[in-house]
């Protein structure tokens, strides 16, 4: 989780200036809708790699032509637990909340659902999705691939995605458990971040542009894969199998032939792939029973012995800890990221938000 200090915004505020920003730059009320409601989610929950500081990129994917802006997104069933939705080159997001819609109903009769989706775009943090359904009683796993940044285990040159893997399953009495990682050392996102920022990257986590080692992030062109220099081989391993079942289970091209995520191409839909599967806890287990292992496993977990200073937690606890903060003070943002909103919300005659705290210029 990444910590600045920001502007900052009401999380109702920035979400009706979000859809409004995607409203007139053209998008369907739909897309605009589920792009600003992913955003805001991400951030609120301290993802901030992937929330609201993705906006001005989405609108120039969207003006540029990359973006279809008014997709006729369709659903197919295939068998009981099985669906494709083919998003129409549209948002991501859209297209990712649908699939999490139709698993729901087909887990919610068969126990198990999987649900592909292409013709697709980035859809942001691929947590928002599973822990939506989380939210509404389901476990869900979820990934997506993307365009090349992932050096492989001993190579020197991007080949994979990032590649995220995200769980989510509910909790009793708290907000869903939720996993969201990249199969990358850092994600690309964070690289943008830090040198909005100013804030060096940790070591052997990126490379430049001849494959050696650097801590800028101005520099730095690709990520190392989950494990570093010596254990990568385990990231990289995971980013293959993400890569196989968002390409060959959904009929796209792996992430390597992709377009670029960052262009300077943003005319050339990506057509990317991601893949849910969701599982309906009470079907495996008697509901109290399943609740009952939940809570008992996380409560064994963080009650584990920690170094001095620092605590055991279970996925997603850092973020569950961060958005009460953020709740009463405003989600934060930074300054380059508010700088191209401000410009955005001029060029499409948008009101800006109120900042709750932080200077404005």
């Amino acid at each position: 989780m990444e910590t600045f200090e920001g502007i900052r915004f009401r999380r109702g505020d920035l979400s009706i200036f979000i859809e409004s920003l995607f409203e007139q730059a053209g998008a369907d009320r739909d897309s605009a809708a589920a792009v600003a409601r992913a955003v805001v989610d991400a951030s609120a929950r301290a993802f901030d790699t992937h929330g609201v500081r993705l906006v001005p990129h989405y609108l120039e994917t969207l003006e540029q032509g990359r973006i279809n802006r008014r997709p006729q997104m369709t659903f197919t069933r295939a068998a009981p637990a099985i669906g494709h939705v083919d998003a129409d080159d549209g948002f991501g997001h859209p297209a990712s909340y649908r699939a999490i819609d139709e698993g729901i109903a087909m887990a919610s009769k068969t126990g198990i659902a999987a649900v592909a989706v292409g013709r697709s775009s980035h859809h942001g943090a691929t947590g928002c999705y599973t822990i939506e359904a989380a939210r509404r009683g389901f476990a869900a796993i979820g990934m997506t691939h993307a365009d090349a940044i992932l050096v492989p285990h001993d190579g020197i040159k991007a080949f994979y995605g990032t590649n995220p893997l995200s769980f989510s399953v509910p909790v009793e009495g708290e907000d869903p458990l939720l996993l969201d990682m990249a199969t990358s050392s850092i994600p690309l996102n964070r690289i943008f971040l830090r040198r909005a920022t100013g804030t060096l990257l940790p070591p052997e986590v990126a490379v430049d542009e001849n494959g050696v080692m650097t801590t800028d992030p101005n520099h730095a062109t690709a990520v190392l894969p989950l494990g570093g220099l010596t254990y990568g081989y385990k990231g990289a391993g995971l980013a293959c199998m993400i890569d196989l079942l968002c390409s060959a289970f959904t009929g796209m091209a792996h992430g390597y032939l992709a377009p670029l995520f960052a262009g300077p191409n943003f005319t050339t839909p990506t057509r990317l792939g991601h893949f849910f599967i969701l599982l309906k806890p009470d079907l495996f287990q008697p509901l109290d029973a399943f609740n009952e292992r939940v809570t008992s496993m996380l409560g064994d977990l963080r009650s584990q012995p920690a170094h001095p200073g620092h605590r055991v937690m279970a996925p997603g606890d850092p973020e569950k800890a961060e958005m009460p903060n953020r709740e009463a003070r405003g989600i934060p943002m930074d300054p380059v990221t508010w700088q191209a909103l401000r410009e955005a919300a001029a060029r499409h005659n948008v009101q800006e938000p109120k900042p709750v705290g932080g200077a404005t210029d």
